[in-house]
């Protein structure tokens, strides 16, 4: 029985050092009770018990134990979007009294944009990179000239071109395949005479016959475009016609467009209606010669 009792000791010994914490926690509540007492301690010979061996990995006493944390990737710093998006819109003025326009829209690279003038409207595209350059032949000498983008939002400027009070204009404006061309005849010059200015030669700034300024980009959705010639400053006499193809999506078509006047400053515009012949005259040209008042002035100084 007593070596019963020993045994039972030795192999709880370890037991009760792993489950020191708890038996301290119920210490307290047993203080108050009588202590017990053996009745003979007697020694006697240790005897080698058979235990479970228990494993403890440490890392060599040469090598601290190191605890490593997760490391979060630095975050960017935001970018300042409101500077990213800043649209600017500069205008220079160029000689025949021609407004140079830049703009500058990176947030609108590749969009679709409408730039407007003294009742001149026409279409241009934003570059990749989010730049824009254009010319406009001038209409009045205040030079306000406004890019609307396709979420509505619009920027605007404005350089004073006085040189058009000296100036002569005379275009039409139109939207997709509405097609009119301006053709002006100086000096009685028939067409393809050296007087005769057309897309086909439109010549250049200072030119005696005038210049025709093509505009608009007709590569995006619903182009609208415009042909606007400038009168010689010295009043010769000039007969200006406006011509429309008869094609096979013209034809039987009313054609709408807006003709565009400009007389020492004073821009005018006024709606056109042309009825299109049918598609038999395929091929043919309608030409407009009864041109309003406003423009038999102009031409005839």
């Amino acid at each position: 029985m007593e070596l019963a009792r020993k045994l039972a000791t030795a192999g709880v010994t370890l037991a009760l050092a792993l489950g020191a914490g708890r038996y301290m926690e119920g210490y307290a509540q047993r203080a108050d009770a009588p202590a017990e007492r053996p009745e003979r301690i007697e020694a006697t010979a240790a005897t080698a018990i058979a235990a479970p061996a228990l494993r403890i990995q440490t890392p060599p006493l040469d090598q601290p134990t190191r605890l490593t944390l997760p490391v979060e990737a630095p975050v960017p710093a935001p970018l300042n979007a409101q500077a990213a998006c800043t649209v600017t819109l500069d205008l220079a003025t160029e000689p025949a009294a021609v407004l140079a326009v830049s703009l500058h829209a990176a947030c609108h690279a590749g969009e679709r944009v409408v730039l407007r003038h003294a009742g001149l409207a026409v279409t241009g595209r934003v570059s990749d990179s989010g730049h824009l350059l254009a010319h406009l032949p001038a209409l009045d000498a205040g030079g306000s000239v406004s890019v609307r983008f396709g979420d509505g939002t619009t920027v605007a400027a404005a350089r004073p071109v006085p040189e058009i009070a000296t100036l002569r204009r005379f275009g039409v404006q139109w939207i997709g395949e509405d097609a009119f061309q301006v053709h002006a005849l100086s000096n009685g010059a028939r067409h393809g005479d050296p007087g005769h200015v057309s897309a086909v030669d439109p010549r250049r700034t200072g030119d005696a016959a005038g210049f025709l300024s093509l505009l608009g980009d007709a590569g995006v959705a619903q182009p609208m475009l415009a042909e606007v010639y400038t009168y010689p400053a010295d009043g010769a006499p000039v007969a200006v016609q406006l011509e429309a193809a008869v094609t096979d999506r013209t034809c039987g078509h009313e054609l709408l467009a807006e003709t565009l006047t400009s007389v020492g400053g004073r821009p005018h515009v006024a709606e056109l209606t042309l009825a299109m012949p049918g598609c038999d005259a395929v091929g043919d040209y309608i030409v407009l010669k009864n041109l309003p008042r406003t423009l038999t002035m102009a031409a005839s100084g």
